[in-house]
């Protein structure tokens, strides 16, 4: 599918930088198409460097993906309660897509986010498309986005988190990826690879 349908969608993130990563070629592809993107940070990553160099990293970041619309919690991970109290608050805008980790991430921080997003689904009772997306996990996916023809920006935003690509190399990582889930579904380049489904589907799969 060239795009998810709707015209409003949310991404939710554990970091700064798993957008970027997990769905950074879906996001520009978005933007480019005139939808309207918010991206929520629920913490801010902690290591050997100055959190204004970091806020700067991110704001770059943004930049390059073209994304005004963000929120970011500088603070650690918050709590099970505080995290779906802020996703909860989201809900109220009537997103037709929202994206999240998937319950297949090998992250601890990752599958918290996800269990925030179900636990804030199931007490609103609102219904958004939710759009899985991977980093530290593969998923088991049902919608590919092909992102060839923005693949260059999207790593030019992945650069941009220079103190995380530091540790990690992202960019090897989103082009690995990306070009596997382009060859596994016979499209030529990159694309990206989600788990799309409605919100009742995913709180009965996932409970």
């Amino acid at each position: 599918m060239e795009l998810p349908p709707g015209e409003l969608f949310l991404v939710v993130c554990p970091h700064p930088d798993d957008d970027a990563v997990g769905c950074g070629g879906t996001i520009l592809k978005l933007l480019d198409a005139g939808k309207k993107v918010r991206v929520i940070y629920l913490s801010i990553q902690e290591g050997n460097f100055t959190r204004k160099a970091r806020l700067e990293e991110i704001h770059r970041a943004l930049d390059r993906m073209g994304v005004t619309d963000h929120m970011l919690r500088e603070d650690d991970f918050p709590s099970a309660r505080e995290a779906t109290d802020i996703v909860v608050r989201e809900l109220g805008k009537r997103y037709d897509g929202v994206f999240i980790p998937s319950p297949f991430e090998n992250h601890d921080h990752h599958l918290r986010t996800f269990q925030a997003c179900a636990e804030a689904l199931r007490r609103t009772g609102t219904g958004p498309d939710i759009i899985m997306y991977e980093v530290w996990g593969t998923l088991m996916p049902n919608l590919v986005v092909p992102v060839s023809n923005v693949m260059e920006r999207k790593l030019a935003a992945v650069r941009e988190h220079g103190t995380q690509c530091a540790d990690i190399d992202y960019v090897r990582l989103s082009r690995g990826i990306n070009g596997y889930r382009a060859a596994a579904s016979a499209l030529d380049g990159y694309a990206e690879a989600f788990m799309h489904m409605d919100a009742p589907t995913l709180l009965r799969l996932f409970s």
